[in-house]
């Protein structure tokens, strides 16, 4: 069964995919049984808010990929917007279907969400993750709301607010990260480095969880661009 329509994007999200032009050229991250393949290919159209559509890559050069380019298998489309807000946007799609005639096509279905990286430096941005960290202190364990700033397979950067209720933390300290509050989803971490300013505590931490609950968390939330 088709999936429906996904029209939650926000307005700026829906106004950097429709500045995407016909004829721009997109990198296309193609989910594979080893490993993701990339090919650079071309945006065709988008018939808003069911599909877009991109050329499929050259036969002579990418001739294996139409095995892989299937329904229900996930791609992973990056383009760069320029102007003086140049960035990469970059999200997930499923393929719906590939037609080869009479121009061989690809159709995806509508993301549900964008992420993107400035390419200027002083307009980097990056999506915040909503988690609850907490530690064991005294036979107890308390907790604190917090954002996770920047993330990878090794471990992340949080911040949460400077409070008396929720003591800061020293290298070394273990910690628990339970992700959107979903208790299926808690990283376990040390405290490697910290730094606090009047009003918020910043911890790098280091991932020492199970590799596949930290894939989750990649998976869940994460385009890597």
């Amino acid at each position: 069964m088709a999936k429906q329509p996904n029209r939650q994007l926000s307005s700026a999200d829906l106004d950097s995919l429709l500045s995407l032009r016909p004829g721009s050229v997109v990198d296309l991250q193609i989910t594979t049984p080893t490993a993701p393949k990339r090919v650079k290919t071309q945006f065709v159209g988008i018939d808003l808010p069911t599909c877009l559509i991109f050329q499929v890559p050259s036969e002579t050069k990418w001739g294996y990929l139409r095995d892989i380019l299937i329904p229900e298998n996930e791609v992973v489309v990056r383009y760069v917007l320029e102007g003086e807000q140049g960035k990469v946007i970059a999200f997930r799609a499923e393929v719906m279907k590939v037609i080869t005639h009479p121009s061989p096509l690809l159709f995806v279905d509508f993301p549900a969400s964008l992420q993107s990286l400035a390419l200027r430096k002083h307009k980097r941005f990056t999506p915040g993750i909503q988690a609850q960290l907490s530690v064991s202190d005294a036979e107890q364990q308390i907790s604190i709301q917090s954002m996770i700033l920047d993330v990878s397979q090794q471990g992340c950067r949080c911040v949460c607010d400077a409070t008396p209720d929720f003591p800061r933390l020293d290298n070394g300290k273990a910690v628990n990260l339970m992700i959107a509050n979903d208790k299926e989803l808690v990283c376990k971490g040390v405290v490697k480095n910290s730094s606090l300013t009047q009003s918020k505590c910043f911890y790098g931490i280091q991932f020492s969880s199970d590799a596949e609950i930290v894939k989750k968390l990649l998976d869940r939330f994460i385009v890597e661009i």
